[in-house]
């Protein structure tokens, strides 16, 4: 099969499509997927260059990618919910099975939903790991009800733009922050209010939220304390600072002596419940899917340099 691979860590010029074994016959509650499909996440990048060498080392040739759409190649024993020629879109884990830049990925049946029908291959994949990590932030360690408010920082990046209308489809009053190019699309996707980071710093505003999520993961819990209600608001970020296991046992603790603010780190389990949950969304319209721009997979370099650059808008995809 065709795949994207590095044989060591280092930069994007590394990266190259060539040919690899097929993955090993499905084992027992794994779908094997012709791939069409896969986005482009930070953690991609941040594998291929090391950056996470002791906490996630890979093994080398490593195939990149977390998120994928395409066709039930085959299925293993004890799958009873995909037969071939099925179109489904999930994720993979790339350090344990090979990734998803490749025609041909093993993927475990729990981590497949069915491809929304009216979604493209491209749109499907790009769903996968941003729109969980955007649900799970907010519904599960934000405990999102409706009629809160919550503040999206970076509402117009890949996970951001999921929150900004997940947030909006569960009933909140959204404030999204984003630069001043992507106040429109903020506005598109749902928010009530949005904020220019380059003019407003929400950190100093005279104003409280229930949420704040750091979908960027550029704050600290530090720096938005005095913003979250006292009420008993939550910080959820998508980076895990050193500092934030000392934040989040300080206001765990905190609660026992009436200190309400919490601060939480959001690591997205991979569920086809919430996938379900993510294509219901948007079958209703209440979820759109952002594609910033769409590579093929030789020019798989050029979509992790354009995710490294930050700044994208809505989702990078590689199409296979």
């Amino acid at each position: 099969m065709r795949a994207a691979a590095i044989d060591g860590y280092g930069g994007s010029e590394r990266l190259a499509v060539r040919e690899l074994p097929d993955p090993q016959p499905p084992a027992p509650g794994q779908v094997l997927v012709r791939v069409r499909a896969a986005s482009v996440n930070p953690i991609d990048w941040k594998l291929r260059k090391g950056s996470l060498r002791l906490v996630m080392p890979v093994r080398f040739p490593f195939v990149p990618g977390h998120d994928l759409a395409g066709e039930v190649a085959a299925v293993g024993p004890e799958v009873t919910r995909f037969e071939p020629g099925d179109l489904v879109f999930g994720a993979v884990d790339p350090r344990r099975d090979g990734g998803a830049c490749a025609e041909l990925a093993l993927v475990r049946e729990s981590a497949l939903a069915a491809k929304p029908g009216h979604l493209s291959f491209e749109e499907a994949a790009a769903l996968l790991l941003a729109g969980l990590t955007a649900l799970q932030a907010l519904r599960d360690k934000g405990e999102l009800t409706a009629g809160e408010s919550v503040l999206v920082n970076g509402g117009a990046g890949g996970v951001g733009h999921f929150a900004v209308q997940i947030a909006r489809a569960f009933g909140a009053r959204v404030t999204a922050v984003a630069g001043a190019g992507n106040q429109a699309l903020l506005r598109e996707l749902g928010a009530h209010r949005t904020l220019d980071y380059e003019e407003e710093d929400f950190t100093g505003l005279d104003e409280t939220w229930d949420i704040v999520f750091d979908a960027v993961g550029l704050g600290s819990f530090r720096d938005v304390t005095y913003v979250l209600s006292p009420e008993g608001g939550i910080y959820v970020t998508t980076r895990v600072r050193p500092d934030l296991a000392a934040w989040t046992l300080f206001t765990t603790l905190g609660g026992l002596v009436g200190y309400r603010k919490r601060a939480r780190s959001i690591l997205v389990k991979h569920s086809a419940d919430d996938l379900e949950v993510l294509a219901h969304l948007s079958a209703q319209g209440k979820l759109r899917v952002v594609l910033d721009e769409v590579f093929s997979l030789e020019e798989i370099g050029k979509a992790h340099d354009a995710s490294e650059r930050g700044h994208a808008r809505g989702k990078i995809v590689v199409r296979v």
